[in-house]
């Protein structure tokens, strides 16, 4: 993840005029982490099921964008919203998944 962004790199970026294409640019990443995300829980059903538990709640699977809420609010406050965890769980899950039959794959080659 990259430093966060001071108040004299905003005031950099209005007055070069490149505000706008920094923020298109921080949306489109954030929009292709987010659709990875959904995409990698979505691929397995037990984990797709659970983001219509608690704490997710979620109505369907399908409805999760892949947004994951950030670390802090806008202040710097923690952010204690119980899905957080429970959403970077899954991911973390997921993502072992799918490193899985890869980890197999190298243990049989090396045996």
């Amino acid at each position: 993840m990259s430093e966060p962004l001071t108040f004299a790199d905003a005031r950099t970026l209005v007055q070069q005029g490149d505000i706008g294409r920094f923020i298109k640019h921080h949306m489109a990443e954030a929009q292709r982490a987010a659709a990875y995300r959904r995409g990698l829980v979505l691929r397995y059903p037990d984990l797709a099921a659970k983001l219509t538990q608690p704490p997710i709640n979620r109505s369907a699977p399908e409805m999760w964008n892949g947004f994951i809420p950030p670390a802090t609010d806008c202040t710097g406050a923690m952010n204690t919203a119980p899905c957080r965890p429970a959403l970077l769980a899954l991911v973390a899950e997921a993502e072992r998944r799918l490193r899985q039959p890869q980890e197999t794959t190298a243990l049989k080659e090396a045996a």
